[in-house]
């Protein structure tokens, strides 16, 4: 771990990642064609915490191993929201996907069937969480944003207790 981003150095360790569940950026590299990477590779937070759950990773800082709890003391303080992103994020790379930030696009996931570089990701997912209130002008940007860049957009709404996900698809709609 450097700072807030967590970097797999042995470029072997790196490169089974990427190939085998598409995790990670390799560093320096836009947009890579194939998996077989020669260079480090950059996890976001999200899913250093995943991969350090599913017993796949261990973090250091230093020579000193980063555990459980203090990983999610860091992510959390990245993100205020940070039970219910992780719950969808597990959720949807549960079911097979490919998750990667969509800061860019205003969302909080954009979901790959399979890897970015081979295709454009379908969809973007916006986690809500079930009490919040949502502001019509916000439903209409997330909406116009995602049909601009050909995705559609899901709001994510995981349930506190059971952390059942909801999903709701929302389409853009000329009449």
């Amino acid at each position: 771990m450097i700072g807030s981003k967590v970097v797999v150095f042995d470029i072997e360790k790196a490169r089974c990642l990427f190939t085998h569940g598409f995790y990670g950026k390799p560093v320096g590299v836009r947009k890579p064609r194939d998996t077989n990477i020669e260079v480090p590779l950059e996890l976001s937070l999200l899913e250093a915490i995943f991969l350090l759950r599913e017993g796949i990773l261990k973090v250091y800082s230093g020579n000193a191993e980063v555990g459980e709890e203090e990983l999610q003391r860091i992510v959390s303080r990245a993100f205020s929201n940070f039970e219910e992103l992780y719950a969808v994020y597990e959720d949807i790379r549960s079911q097979g996907f490919t998750v990667r930030s969509a800061l860019k696009y205003g969302a909080d996931f954009a979901v790959y069937r399979t890897r970015p570089g081979l295709e454009h990701a379908p969809f973007l997912v916006k986690v809500v969480s079930e009490n919040q209130q949502l502001d019509p002008g916000d439903i209409v940007g997330w909406g116009r944003i995602s049909h601009s860049v050909k995705k559609t957009l899901l709001l994510a709404v995981p349930d506190q207790k059971s952390r059942e996900i909801s999903y709701v698809v929302l389409r853009w709609f000329k009449p």
